[in-house]
């Protein structure tokens, strides 16, 4: 008998090894790094849009980072965040993070108007937060309890939302920002929130290797239920186990290989050594880089600066966004836009209005951003400082301006020239220049030579858009 157990141990560990060794990716950086880091249909979305959406948006004041904010006793912290607290809600021991989540009702959230906005505004790739560094997770969850399904809206938010953007055929974005849950703050023992009964919501409170393995277990949770297109994560994944989040991003990929599809795990700085996409938070690089990034940018800025909403908040303009996503295409990158939503589920209208801007563009102007790749320079400069982006598709290269280089709206017949598509650095002919945003009118003539691309606009034309102007320029 013991022989008998022992031959099926034997033959157990030998199918279990065999199968492993059929699988492409490794728990190991050199095998992760195997995998291709942004996928050509990544590299051709180039626009995404994604929600910082949770029990944070309930306070509404400060920040997302709300659950640390209100514990800041020092006479430094940012809006004064515990000293408000207390006045509106009492005492931590009174009202604790946890009490807001009751009142996390989402009862206006509709995941079809969530991906209809997303779609008008331009979006290629779309998603929310699935859970930020508060512990509360957005999507119906077996390892924590402290999940939507669950409490708060009583919804599958990540499952719900991912159904209304796949129907609209965008590729599904989902983001975990927990690692910094475990060390974001330390606990105060007397605080109703240290009871046993919170600890995974409050992370520091939880043994630090029963953390660890509940911060791979949710990343694998959301790979099994939701089969994201593209996992972001934010900074600090250097304080994550490593063995845990390479054991996570290989069963990542090998499942998207399985599946036959090409996924992205996004991270910062040096947090990933293989298989990642960079991802660059508001801010870009102003060169082409060789290694396609994403550059993400939240629709709230000054002061009061928020990703998750804020009453109050101030605002991004249209044309701030439309410029920088041309800035990141013309370096090889790719933008991620953040909106935020209100504790109900709805968005504000003013944010609403900035995205049907940047929608209109890109609808009109879209041919110039999308599937483009970058030209051997991202931009110069002419004439009064104007700014020229460049990018490139087939035979066509797109100069983007940044302001309206005839000056007033109608003028007569006016030209400009562009230094860096002289015959000897565009090294072809071109064939014909457009204005794009127009109704039929006659053609762009020019002047190509050894000095430059020169440009004659027609008489009279009128200002085809007050973001951004785009002349094609077909080349044979």
């Amino acid at each position: 008998m013991k022989i008998h157990k022992f031959i099926i141990i034997i033959f157990t560990m030998f199918i279990l090894g065999h199968l492993n060794a059929q699988k492409e990716y490794k728990a190991n950086w050199k095998s992760l790094s195997n995998h291709k880091n942004v996928p050509d249909w990544m590299r051709d979305a180039k626009f995404g849009i994604y929600c910082h959406w949770g029990v944070y948006a309930v306070p509404a004041y400060n920040n997302e980072h709300y659950i640390k904010a209100m514990r800041d006793t020092s006479n430094y912290s940012k809006l004064g965040t515990h000293k408000r607290h207390i006045a509106v809600y009492g005492s931590l021991n009174e009202f604790d993070y946890h009490n807001f989540i009751p009142m996390f009702k989402g009862e206006n959230f509709d995941a079809d108007e969530w991906a209809d906005l997303f779609i008008k505004g331009g979006a290629r790739f779309a998603g929310l937060v699935g859970e930020h560094h508060d512990g509360f997770a957005m999507w119906d969850s077996e390892t924590t309890p402290f999940n939507a399904k669950d409490m708060g809206p009583k919804r599958d938010i990540v499952g719900e939302l991912g159904t209304s953007i796949r129907k609209r055929n965008m590729k599904y974005f989902v983001s975990l920002h927990h690692e910094l849950n475990y060390t974001n703050f330390k606990m105060d023992p007397s605080w109703a929130g240290y009871n046993p009964k919170y600890q995974k919501l409050y992370g520091s409170t939880m043994p630090e290797e029963e953390w660890q393995k509940m911060w791979m277990d949710k990343n694998i949770e959301v790979v099994d239920k939701y089969q994201p297109d593209i996992i972001y994560h934010d900074a600090w994944l250097e304080r994550v186990n490593q063995e845990y989040l390479k054991s996570y991003m290989a069963y990542y990929f090998n499942d998207a290989k399985e599946k036959g599809k090409e996924v992205i795990v996004t991270y910062k700085g040096d947090d990933i050594k293989g298989g990642g996409m960079l991802d660059h938070e508001n801010n870009n690089p102003d060169k082409i880089m060789e290694e396609p990034f994403l550059s993400d940018y939240s629709i709230g800025t000054g002061y009061s600066f928020s990703w998750g909403y804020t009453d109050g908040m101030q605002l991004r303009s249209a044309h701030d966004i439309i410029h920088s996503l041309i800035e990141i295409v013309s370096c090889n990158g790719q933008m991620l836009l953040n909106l935020s939503p209100k504790a109900d589920g709805t968005f504000p209208e003013d944010q609403k209005l900035i995205v049907y801007d940047v929608g209109r563009w890109l609808w009109t102007f879209g041919e110039a951003i999308y599937e483009t790749r970058p030209y051997h320079v991202p931009n110069e400069t002419i004439q009064n400082d104007i700014k020229v982006s460049f990018t490139k598709k087939n035979d066509a290269v797109f100069a983007i301006t940044s302001e309206w280089v005839g000056g007033i709206t109608k003028a007569p017949s006016f030209s400009f020239t562009l230094k860096e598509l002289s015959t000897k650095k565009l090294g072809k002919k071109v064939t014909s220049i457009e204005l794009l945003g127009l109704k039929k009118i006659e053609p762009c003539t020019f002047e190509h030579s050894a000095d430059g691309l020169k440009i004659i606009v027609p008489n009279k034309v009128r200002l085809p858009s007050d973001i951004a102007q785009v002349f094609k320029i077909n080349i044979e």
